[in-house]
């Protein structure tokens, strides 16, 4: 019986079985495509929106730095107008405190034309030399100009302005904490933690030079470094496969802006799940047309059997 139904009805059951493979194999093709396209679209979106923010935020730094450079070089000068008019302040040390603290500086030093600190508000600073990068200034007749030390690690604001016509520079250094607050953004880890990706994809924002992370959907990561290789990230932009710690292939697509590079990790289970999911569907209904139309044509092999029997 089975061997008699196979015979008859093979080409028959080959042909629904091909035709559901190829159902299954363009469908699956087509919507992991369009899953991909998706993925990326939506990575890319993110990254535009990322790059945004950044440009807005270093305009913004930009304006700032600009405003602080202005107050710090109209204090700067107006301490130097005043002990160009009195000379006898720059000997007075009380004045020269009082001064300090007008100006809410950390310390206000003299220097004579040849850049060696004759007087300063913090007695340890006689006898040294005012800052190398002013010291091309000091026969300048007039000169000011604002240095940002704030890499270091008590970040300073050095100024300076000419003295009496070319005979030295008034160097004052003033704190910088409150600039430093000021110029970082509150919400700047919280960049990427509102563009989260599928379930466990992320989004992150990494330093050039260090490659650490500074803002990420998975704040467990911020201010670490990353374990990618620095060849992957050399362009401009680009993508890359990766495993995670679970063994998963992960897609990272990254785009470099400026000193940042905006990246997103999506695994390819997550990419790919619709793809799975529609292929999966295709699979079971197509067994399930399989099995009906071989019991139609063993039903109709079985009636055709039973009207040979009555004749």
């Amino acid at each position: 019986m089975v061997k008699r139904f196979w015979k008859l009805y093979r080409s028959v059951i080959l042909c629904v079985a091909i035709c559901i493979a190829v159902l299954a194999c363009s469908a699956g093709y087509t919507v992991g495509v369009v899953g991909m396209n998706n993925v990326i679209a939506q990575i890319d979106v993110n990254i535009g929106s990322i790059e945004a923010y950044l440009e807005k935020n270093q305009n913004a730094t930009e304006l700032l730095t600009e405003e602080f450079k202005e107050d710090y070089s109209a204090k700067t000068r107006t301490i130097a107008m005043l002990l160009s008019q009195d000379s006898s302040f720059i000997t007075d040390d009380r004045t020269l405190e009082e001064l300090r603290v007008t100006v809410n500086a950390d310390m206000i030093s003299i220097s004579d034309h040849e850049g060696n600190v004759i007087a300063s508000t913090d007695p340890s600073g006689a006898g040294n030399s005012i800052r190398e990068e002013f010291r091309s200034h000091l026969t300048d007749d007039v000169y000011t100009d604002v240095l940002f030390l704030l890499d270091s690690d008590t970040p300073t604001i050095v100024a300076a302005s000419s003295l009496d016509g070319g005979n030295g520079l008034v160097q004052i250094t003033f704190s910088a904490d409150s600039v430093v607050s000021l110029l970082q953004d509150a919400d700047w880890a919280n960049i990427a933690s509102d563009m989260p990706l599928y379930s466990s994809g992320t989004t992150a924002i990494l330093e050039t030079d260090t490659l650490k992370y500074i803002s990420c959907t998975n704040t467990d990561l911020i201010g670490k470094t990353t374990d990618y290789d620095k060849e992957q990230l050399q362009r401009n932009k680009g993508k890359f496969n990766v495993k995670d710690a679970d063994g998963k292939t992960e897609m990272v697509h990254y785009q470099t802006s400026g000193d940042y590079i905006i990246l997103a990790t999506v695994p390819y289970s997550d990419i790919y799940h619709m793809r799975n999911v529609v292929v999966g569907w295709i699979v079971v209904g197509g067994a399930v047309i399989l099995a009906v139309t071989c019991l139609a044509l063993r039903m109709q092999l079985l009636r055709q059997d039973t009207k040979n029997k009555k004749k």
